[in-house]
Formats: C-alpha cells, structure tokens, sequence
C-alpha cells in the first residue's frame, strides 16, 4: 500500500500545478518510473491505474475548473468529432452481447479511453515555440533514467532486480536471455521509451538557433538511448526508431534542410559506437555477473541479449516472424464484426481472467480470439470493425496533418518539430502490424500528447499566418511610397 501513495501524490501535485506546461512534464515523469512501481508493489490495484487516475483527476479538475468558469466546452481542435465517436462506441461496447462482464468491460477503459485527455491536455498547455521546446527536452531528460537504469541492471545482472519482487521474476520467466527491465514491468521496456525519446532528440539536434545545452542533452539522450536499444534486445523498437528518423529526415530534405540526414547519419554513428563499447566493456561484466548469480537458468548463461541483434541481418528474422495476422484479422472480422467484448485483450484480461473464464461461453470466446501480435486483429476483437476503422483514421488523419505542417510551416522549427511527430506517427502505424502501440502505454500516452502538441502547432501556424500577411502588405505599401 505504500508504493500507492505515490499516484495520488503526483495527481494532488498535478491538480495543484493547474493548467501549465510543467503538470504535463510531472505526468510523464510518472509514466517513466511507473512500470518499476507496479513491479515492487506486486500490481497494487491504485499502482497499476496510477497513470490513469492522475490523468483523470487533471482531465476532471480541468473540467470543473471551466464549469465554474461558465466556459465548458470541448477545444476547436482537429478530429475532435472523430475521437468522440470513437469514445460513445466504446462505451456502448459495454453492452456487446459477448461481452465477458461489466467488470473487464469497464476495465478495458484504461487501454481506450483514460489517455485520450492528454490530447487536450498537450493542445491547452504548448502555448508557443519555447513550450514545444521546453516540452520535448523534458522528454528527452526524463528518459534518460530509464536508460541509465537499464545500462545499470544489464552490467550488474540479474540480482540488480530479480530478487526485488517475485513479479520480476514471473515477468521474465520465459526470455532466453538475461534482459534489463529499467524503470518498465517488463524486460526491455526501457527501449520504448529509447524508440519515443530518439525522434524527439534528433529534433532538438537539428532545429535552428538551439542553445548549446540543448543540443547536449539531446546528444546525451541518443547515446543513452543507443546503449538501451542494444542490452534490450528488441528488434521492432530498434527498427522502428530507424524508420522513424528516416521519415523525419526525409520531410526536412523536402524543405530544403540537409541537416536531419546529418542527425540520422550522426544517430547511426553513436549507435555503432555504442554497440562497439558495449561488447568491449559492460558485456563482459555483465556475463561474469550472470554465471555468478545461483538462480539464474542455464541458457542464459550460454546467450547474451546483445547477440540477438545479429539476427537482425537474417532475412528470415523478417519473414518468419509475426506470422498469421492477415489470417487472424479476416477470422475476427468474419466471426465479431462489431467485437467479442471489451477486456479480452491487454492489461485487462490478465487482471480479470477469472471473471472472463468463469463463464463457459465467455471462455469458450477468449479461447478462440486469445491474444495477437498484431494491432489490428485485437481492435477488433475489443472494439470491432468500427471501432479499428475509427482508430485508423484518426492516426492517418494526424499523420498526414503532421506530413502537411511539415511541408508547408513557415517557420523552420515548426516544421521540423511536426517532422519528428510525422515520423513517429507513421511508424505506429507501421509496427501495429507486430505490437500494439495503441493499446498500452508508454506509447499511447506519448500519442496522445503529441497529437495535442501537434494540434498546439497548427493552431500557432494559424495564428501567425494574418500576421505575416499583414507585414507582408505594410512592406508592400512602404515599397510603393517611396521615391
């Protein structure tokens, strides 16, 4: 019960912090330490919907706060239509005839609705440049203790978390290697948050008129978050930051900015750097700390976590894996074209397995959608076919704004800020075919928020353009005056 304190802590400091870009930043510092939290606490009830309460009781305070104000009503803000939607056709999810229960219903909400505030939240607190600024280099720094964390573990081996919690070891139990959890509840996790921070650094390296100590905290964070990716061992984030600053860099190319294929070559410098330092030194540290440790298993001192990345060169790596998603999409679609009931999948199903199971029916159902790697094909299984076609859209839909604001901004850091949120958009996309980055956090939560930061841009991109217009006509009037 201590560690349950900690939420409503955070929360009381959030509601208290009002509506100021810093309630977002103390939000995400949270996130970052919170997967830790629930592990040492053994999935405490308030630990494990901390991040949730807190953003409602802000999301509540908010509302409250403008009721009283006679102002309350939802932001002009894009696809706001479309995200009501698909939160009404959520909650009439609760009533889906092969629903396993109000209970797991109900609970689902964490993986649907609960982070969709900080939608709002994000628009309503980036005001200007220097908050997006502000913003993404409190990113950036947050992230640094997971990763310092993870390069911490990897080197002192299993006994650095293992005998914390039981969870830890329950949570690891079926890994081939010995992998860092960091400050996440699971083992590699840090990785999401190297794959979220990465983009956003590589903007703080490539944005004009920087100051010195923002180019060195995002060159901190790419080496840190480099280090992350290689002792966790997961491919697809890897991969994805890849992709991601691919499509950053290309958007600035097409502005006539050479400087974000400079940042990815100097991404992918530090990377090989990392990797080279990390086989000379923590490696080997790291495997003698294994073998000394009792309860480790046999295989995990025959493999290191660190070799896995050569598979990554295998083709078959590729084609092998992830396999069956088109098959299990088209059987869901065919079979619960409107959904088989909310909680069946994520967080909620585990927390609920026996209420989901103690009918036979509801049972028989979970058998046979169970689990997918795949976004889509469980979407659809929680949500139906509305509820995967609502979802798509709205992350096209920002994506393209992204790609467009990217293109068209005058000012060079807007461009380059929607650039990285352009990047990192597409690639959820891309890796939902293997993960679920819209069902779980951290990366549902960096969604959200930067869906509103983007919303904030377009918004300031608006509001400067009668501005530049009208300066533009003074020019031309002063030009026509003179002699």
């Amino acid at each position: 019960m201590t560690y349950a304190v900690v939420p409503v802590a955070v929360a009381v400091l959030c509601i208290w912090l009002g509506r100021r870009l810093l309630t977002a930043v103390v939000i995400f510092t949270y996130l970052s330490i919170e997967g830790l939290l629930k592990l040492l606490s053994d999935y405490d009830r308030i630990v494990h919907v901390g991040i949730d309460l807190i953003v409602l009781a802000v999301a509540s305070a908010w509302i409250l706060e403008a009721v009283v104000a006679r102002r309350a009503h939802l932001p002009r803000l894009p696809w706001t239509g479309l995200i009501m939607a698909y939160v009404a056709w959520i909650v009439l999810e609760t009533l889906n005839p092969y629903s396993p229960g109000l209970l797991p219903s109900l609970a689902a909400f964490k993986t649907h609705l609960t982070m969709i505030p900080l939608y709002f939240i994000g628009a309503a607190v980036v005001r200007s440049r220097r908050d997006v600024l502000l913003l993404f280099a409190a990113l950036s720094a947050i992230a640094l203790v997971p990763f310092v964390t993870a390069l911490a573990q990897y080197a002192a081996g299993p006994q650095s978390v293992l005998d914390l919690s039981p969870r830890f070891w329950q949570n690891i139990s079926f890994y081939h290697e010995w992998r860092p959890f960091g400050t996440s509840a699971v083992p590699g996790g840090a990785s999401v948050f190297a794959f979220l921070a990465t983009p956003l650094a590589l903007l703080l390296l490539v944005a004009p008129d920087q100051r010195p100590w923002v180019r060195w905290l995002a060159g901190l964070t790419v080496a840190l978050a480099a280090g992350t990716f290689i002792v966790s061992g997961v491919r697809q984030m890897i991969l994805g930051c890849g992709l991601a600053l691919l499509v950053t860099a290309a958007l600035l190319v097409t502005r006539g900015r050479s400087r974000g294929l400079v940042g990815v070559v100097f991404v992918g410098l530090v990377g090989a750097a990392a990797y080279a330092g990390i086989q000379a030194w923590l490696t080997p540290i790291s495997t003698e700390n294994v073998k000394k440790y009792a309860a480790a298993p046999d295989i995990w001192r025959e493999r290191n976590v660190v070799d896995r990345l050569l598979t990554m060169t295998k083709t078959g790596t590729y084609f092998e894996a992830r396999q069956g998603a088109p098959a299990a999409i088209w059987y869901r679609v065919q079979r619960y074209p409107f959904g088989a009931g909310l909680g069946r999948t994520g967080s909620g199903a585990g927390a609920f397995m026996t209420v989901i199971n103690a009918d036979p029916r509801s049972a028989s159902i979970e058998r046979e959608v169970g689990w997918s790697d795949n976004f889509f094909a469980d979407e659809i299984v929680e949500a139906g076919l509305p509820g995967v076609l609502i979802w798509t859209t709205i992350l096209v839909g920002l994506t393209v704004g992204a790609v467009r604001l990217a293109r068209r901004s005058r000012d060079p850091f807007t461009a380059s800020a929607a650039a990285a949120i352009a990047g990192l958009f597409f690639t959820y996309f891309v890796i939902s075919w293997g993960s679920q980055p819209l069902l779980a956090n951290p990366t549902l939560a960096y969604f959200w928020l930067l869906a509103g930061v983007l919303a904030a841009l377009r918004r300031m991109e608006a509001e400067a353009e009668p501005a530049a217009e009208a300066e533009a006509h003074l020019e031309a009037a002063a030009a026509a005056t003179e002699p």
